[in-house]
């Protein structure tokens, strides 16, 4: 077998391999018998042009001495290389466009080995990177090796959900069959953010409802009463400034609600560099009032200190800790605030002279509408301290308690 019949054999090959790739591609998205006719009619076509093109190149090199045919040999395996090149890219342009579709995807043949998985689904499942191609060694999660085995027994597509590294993952494992060989398409969702968004509007309305029912109902039946003018008078003014004060609760309960769900959804706001000292300041000026009606001395330690951060946040978590500081503290009592840089991170402290917190509940204190025992009475919508717990670790930060009952409470967060 000369040269020119070695580089048309290998030719026809690749025309056949081609072919080939391209018909089982298709026929696992678009499986039909009909496409089998049709692979069949391009491969005898490819086969006729390779044989045309042969004949013509048998008589073309006839005409040329050895060294013209070596070279003419050369140019045809740059034209291969030049198409090897071209499949590849193809190929690229596959993976980045399966990438793009928000879906893992991993192709695995009879053999029980993993043809294609796009960057997504190497990433949701961490496939190990071994020499064996085999799914049972790439993958690393038993329950989801189970599910694709049970789909190659039972030739059945199967739908399950996993928890893998904190997240719902939702894994369809779809057979399909192409002559005698078997396939399995494998398809991941990542349903995190979906089943989150669920359980934050769920959890909204339940505790809306619960926490919004009664002063709603005391709202109504005092406004029955002036309705009605069964009070009047200063009785009236009375039970009018009630009201207020119910509604502020009210209030407060919604925007509350509403900034837990903000910091649960990850929605961010615009970030600015904040003079943290500046905000503490103006937090204290706002609860001057109360202060001075509890007559309460404050020790402040204040470093001027900047930091990028969304200003919702940083206002809310100061707000929060320095009103339980007040709120929950004894008359002509003491609270020390003090914000420091301490290497490359920032520490805030905050400690009152109050009712303190038994050791049993301090490990729940964080509880979206925890209260802590009898002892705390003062209105409030039990969600502060879930606020700050959620503020700091959206910045990747840390909150710690200490506290002995009727003697002081501290908190200190670093972020």
């Amino acid at each position: 077998m000369n040269l020119n019949q070695k580089i048309f054999i290998r030719l026809g090959t690749y025309v056949g391999v081609i072919l080939t790739l391209f018909f089982i591609v298709y026929q696992i998205k678009y499986p039909n018998i009909e496409n089998l006719y049709i692979y069949l009619i391009f491969l005898a076509i490819g086969a006729g042009l390779v044989l045309a093109l042969f004949l013509e190149y048998k008589e073309y090199f006839s005409r040329y001495d050895i060294n013209q045919k070596v070279v003419d040999s050369d140019f045809l395996v740059k034209e291969l290389d030049r198409v090897n090149q071209e499949l590849k890219d193809k190929d690229n342009q596959l993976l980045m466009m399966s990438s793009f579709a928000g879906q893992g995807i991993i192709l695995i043949n009879n053999h029980k080995e993993i043809m294609y998985a796009n960057e997504l689904a190497r990433k949701r499942l961490s496939l190990l990177d071994t020499q064996s191609k085999s799914y049972i060694n790439q993958i690393r999660h038993t329950k989801i090796k189970d599910q694709i085995n049970r789909t190659f027994m039972d030739v059945v597509p199967y739908k399950d959900t996993h928890m893998i590294q904190n997240k719902n993952l939702e894994i369809k494992t779809i057979p399909t069959e192409q002559s005698k060989d078997q396939f399995i398409l494998v398809i991941i969702d990542d349903l995190t953010e979906k089943l989150q968004l669920q359980t934050i509007k769920k959890d909204f309305f339940s505790y809306a409802g619960h926490e919004l029912k009664t002063p709603i109902t005391i709202l109504r039946g005092y406004a029955e009463l002036i309705h009605q003018e069964i009070i009047t008078g200063k009785e009236a003014t009375e039970i009018s400034a009630k009201m207020i004060d119910l509604a502020d609760y009210m209030k407060g309960f919604v925007d509350d609600m509403l900034m837990l769900s903000r910091l649960e959804t990850f929605t961010d706001g615009p970030l600015e560099t904040l003079k943290l000292k500046d905000i503490i300041l103006n937090t204290i000026e706002y609860f001057n009032n109360a202060i001075k009606e509890k007559q309460i001395k404050l020790e402040l330690d204040l470093d001027d200190i900047l930091f990028e951060a969304d200003p919702m946040d940083m206002q809310k978590l100061f707000k929060n800790m320095l009103e339980n500081a007040i709120k929950y503290n004894k008359e002509n009592g003491l609270i020390n605030i003090s914000i420091k840089k301490v290497l490359n991170q920032i520490v805030f402290t905050i400690s009152d002279t109050g009712l303190g917190i038994p050791f049993s509940e301090q490990d729940r204190i964080f509880e979206r509408f925890y209260r802590v025992n009898d002892k705390r009475k003062t209105p409030g919508t039990g969600l502060g301290l879930a606020i700050v717990k959620h503020i700091v670790n959206k910045y990747h930060g840390h909150i710690s308690v200490e506290s002995v009952e009727n003697e002081y409470t501290k908190f200190i967060i670093v972020i």
